[in-house]
């Protein structure tokens, strides 16, 4: 079996991780230096034209069964938001303290085939937050009658990651400092079968979002807001 060149840099990183991991076995836990991790309480219920709906909560897709989940990450959020004109977003932060190979924050192409749905298109692409562009995965889904658009993006310490490999390059800069790095993915989703549309307003809503977050807390959940580099 052929390997493309992606997959053998990868696989050369993950070796020198491994050997490095080794070497300098990192001790200090980046999460043990901040200020304890509280989703339910850093992610405001209400803010800009959202509100959380509590009455009609949207079936939102978890990757893993509870218990798992549980051992996989040491928080997770789920809530569903309606604006002032009807529509829905779907939110869930995944939270791991330890950003280990152990510990990979399950990514919505994988967790939702898993779930039975059809995965129909996968774009690399830039979210706008705050005037600052970030990079994010934008992914078509299906199932059945239900086409779910949806945006997500990955932050392993204060690093906003593009890939497998940048994920891998920023777990070794934090090994080189001797700190185990944690992480989080952030997945906004929507029913809707107009992609552009939902995409817009994915975008709207998560700039809102971390617009209302504690300016002490955004790169947690944002990364660096550096410039975008498309993916190859």
């Amino acid at each position: 079996m052929k390997l493309s060149s992606k997959s053998i840099l990868l696989l050369v990183l993950m070796l020198l991780s491994a050997a490095l991991g080794a070497a300098l076995r990192p001790t200090i836990s980046l999460a043990d230096e901040r200020a304890p991790m509280d989703l339910d309480a850093m992610v405001p219920t209400s803010f800009g034209a959202w509100r959380e709906d509590v009455n009609r909560m949207a079936q939102v897709v978890n990757p893993q069964q509870k218990s798992v989940i549980d051992q996989l990450y040491s928080q997770t959020l789920t809530r569903s938001y309606i604006n002032t004109e009807g529509y829905r977003i779907m939110l869930s932060i995944a939270y791991g303290k330890n950003q280990s190979d152990a510990l990979q924050l399950h990514r919505p192409e994988i967790c939702y085939p898993a779930q039975g749905f059809m995965l129909l298109s996968k774009q690399a692409g830039a979210l706008d937050l705050l005037g600052k562009p970030i990079a994010a995965t934008r992914l078509a889904t299906s199932l059945g009658q239900r086409l779910e658009p949806i945006t997500y993006w990955t932050v392993v310490g204060d690093h906003n990651v593009t890939s497998g490999i940048d994920k891998k390059l920023t777990e070794m800069r934090y090994a080189l400092d001797k700190r185990i790095p944690d992480g989080m993915l952030v997945r906004v989703s929507s029913i809707d079968p107009d992609n552009a549309r939902a995409y817009a307003v994915q975008n709207q809503f998560a700039n809102a979002m971390v617009e209302a977050i504690s300016p002490a807390n955004r790169t947690r959940f944002a990364g660096k807001l550096n410039t975008f580099q498309p993916l190859n």
